[in-house]
This record gives C-alpha cells, structure tokens and sequence, in this order.
C-alpha cells in the first residue's frame, strides 16, 4: 500500500503527545497550513513534501518539526506562525512569561495594563494577574498557563474566577469590569457555557471560534521570544528571566547585555524585524 493510499484511507496513524493515537487527516494538516498563512497552493506542496516521507513522522512531535521545516524553506512570517503554540508552552515552566504575552497582547489592542496587582476584595484581598484599562471598557485578567497541550480548562476554572469577580466588584461597587479568563489551552463546552452566562470573556485556543488568542497574536505580530529561530535555548532563558518575552520587547542591547556576539545579535534583530513587518 502506497503512503498516499494510507493517507487517503486515514489509516496512518500519529502518536500525540497525550500518548494516544489518531488517525492522520490531510484535511486537518492542511487547515494549521492554511491557519499559519500559505496559500491554498503552497499549503498542497507542504502536503506533497511531507506526505512523500509520511511514515518517517510516527509522532505529532515528530511531524509538526518536519512540515515546520517545509515552511520555513518558503517563508519565516508563515512559519512562526505554524509554530506559536509550541512557542507558547515553551514560555514555561512558571505562568508569569504567559501573563506578560497576555499583557502585551493586549497592549497591542489599545488597553494599558498592569500585571500582578493585589486588590482587597469583601472578605479576601486577591491577586490580579493582569488589569487592563481602555477608553471603553476596563478588564480585570486571570491567567490559565498549562505545560501540556492536551489539558482542557473545565468549568471549575470559569466558577472560581467568577467568584473572585463578585467579591472584588462588591468591594468596588463604582469600579465598572469585567472579568476575562486568558489560556493557552482550551476551555470544555461547559466552560464556554458558564462563562457566556455570567459573563465573563474568554480567549483561548478554541475561544472565539474566529478570533483566537492565537489568531490575536498573529494579527498583533505579538510573538513570544520562542518562536526566533536564531535564539538559542540558553539566551531565551535569560531573557525570560528579565521578562523580556514578546519579540517586540527586545532591542540589540538586551542581546549585547546577555553576552551574545555582534552577528549573532545581527541575525536575531533581521529575524525580529521580518516577523514584525507590517503585511
């Protein structure tokens, strides 16, 4: 049986990292193709060069570093964009690197904010990951940072958050807020459900369905650090730890300051500078 015939028939299947095991879809391989950016003809050539050698990539790990590869041979922009998930759980192992993406996140849509603000409620005082000020509308941000792709937020998360919200607003009856809840993972139905009722607002990798906060960080170009090809591993750290996390934040000097060598700091700024070119 030819690899293509396998594909066809869906009975290729790819290990997740959750261990388990699915059935491998071109139409879904196509659809993160055309999500990241690639047009409907070079998302079927991706699809060529990866189904050509499709048995080699037994893991979702596997295949997502293959077609990565492809897509970067035809443009960086389309690329970064196939690969901000894994940038993202990559600001681990603490939350705090995914607060300051939220934050900048929404920066980037006209609010000014504030991260890690304690705030007395009725009966508890409460830490506020992100507070966030607009002209039009004022959120207070919880922050749900998870490690592992697999983990969906179920409706405790919404409830307690929730909770939060009614202790701090009737301690605060003439500050005017709302609630959101930000992950990097997805929320259950009946999360979705709950937050819709009592409204709260939600961005997450399923919610809304057409304006993701990965679609927001893409539209926004606020892309964490992990997704530069030319940073290495050790020299993210650094710059982690200095909060310094979306590739907007980063100047030559923040490079020079962590000892990277002047071409090196050359090509991370030309990588940095393609990413963030308006379209």
């Amino acid at each position: 049986m030819s690899k293509s015939k396998r594909v066809n028939d869906s009975k290729f299947l790819i290990q997740k990292k959750s261990k388990n095991f699915e059935k491998f879809s071109k139409q879904k391989f196509k659809s993160s193709l055309l999500s990241a950016g690639l047009s409907e003809k070079k998302s079927e050539e991706v699809f060529d060069e990866i189904n050509s050698h499709l048995d080699e990539y037994f893991s979702t790990a596997l295949l997502h570093k293959a077609t990565y590869k492809a897509i970067l041979k035809r443009s960086k922009v389309y690329a970064a964009n196939y690969d901000i998930k894994r940038a993202i759980y990559n600001l681990g192992p603490t939350g705090f690197p995914f607060e300051i993406l939220c934050a900048q996140m929404l920066e980037a849509k006209g609010f000014q904010t504030q991260v890690g603000v304690v705030k007395q409620g009725k009966y508890v005082s409460h830490e506020v990951d992100i507070i966030a000020h607009r002209e039009d509308q004022s959120l207070y941000c919880e922050c749900k940072f998870h490690a592992q792709k697999f983990y969906k937020n179920d409706i405790k998360i919404p409830l307690y958050v929730h909770s939060r919200y009614l202790d701090l607003k009737e301690a605060n009856p003439d500050e005017n807020f709302r609630y959101a809840l930000i992950s990097n993972t997805q929320f259950s139905s009946d999360a979705i459900a709950y937050s819709r009722g009592v409204g709260l607002v939600l961005y997450s990798l399923n919610y809304p369905e057409k304006n993701t906060f990965v679609d927001h960080i893409k539209k926004y170009k606020v892309y964490p650090i992990t997704v530069l090809k030319s940073l290495r591993v050790k020299d993210r750290k650094k710059l982690l730890e200095q909060g310094i996390v979306v590739i907007k934040q980063v100047s030559e000097k923040d490079l020079e300051d962590i000892g990277i060598l002047k071409n090196m700091r050359t090509k991370i700024m030309q990588e940095i500078k393609v990413l963030t070119r308006p379209n």
